[in-house]
């Protein structure tokens, strides 16, 4: 039997990208009315990219002898750099070069978890939002869409600090397109860009 790896595949950093892109056009076109119909697009486009993201996590492993990092994965690495971090400027200047990059490298991996567990909730407040008109989940929805916001700042700022750190853009990985996956993932991320593409003209001409 192969052994399964972690990895971050071609089908994972289109979803990345795709997720990015939906966020941003949602966020600012959240408040103008005459573009209400391409907010909604973009939230529901959210919602698809993360029920795939959620299923490929668990498909993954058996049609092409990966895993996806996923929230348990992501949790222990946060807590290992929170520990590790707080070890370090217990003992060392919080202000010394080796403390700000862990401190840096914590904020990072954390992040991404409490981004994992911001978006879903994002998408459900939009959706009731928009189906069931209450004034407080639209309110709770612009609460956590500001959040998922200032996540995101604080995930590209500390991309960009550990990448000084680092010498080297360590992003790269995320949107370096490789054709190395299995033909089967590079299959699904054809289908994945060309449903996202289908729906979307779908849903701005009806």
């Amino acid at each position: 039997m192969s052994k399964i790896w972690p990895h971050i595949d071609i089908l994972i950093r289109i979803l990345h990208i795709i997720i990015m892109l939906a966020f941003v056009g949602a966020y600012f076109t959240g408040d103008k009315e005459d573009l209400h119909q391409v907010h909604m697009m973009f939230g529901y486009i959210l919602l698809i990219s993360i029920t795939i993201r959620v299923i490929w996590h668990f498909l993954s492993p058996r049609v092409s002898n990966t895993t996806p990092f996923g929230i348990k994965k992501r949790g222990s690495m946060a807590l290992m750099t929170i520990k590790r971090a707080i070890s370090h400027t217990s003992s060392r200047s919080i202000f010394s070069k080796n403390s700000i990059q862990l401190i840096s490298i914590t904020l990072f991996q954390t992040s991404i978890v409490l981004i994992f567990l911001v978006i879903p909730i994002v998408v459900v407040l939009g959706y009731g939002t928009e189906h069931f008109y209450s004034h407080s989940l639209r309110n709770l929805h612009s609460l956590f869409a500001n959040l998922f916001l200032a996540l995101v700042l604080l995930h590209f700022s500390t991309l960009i600090l550990n990448s000084i750190f680092a010498k080297r853009f360590q992003g790269w990985s995320m949107f370096k397109m490789s054709l190395e996956d299995s033909k089967i993932t590079q299959y699904m991320a054809l289908f994945i860009l060309g449903l996202i593409g289908a729906f979307s003209f779908y849903y701005l001409a009806m």
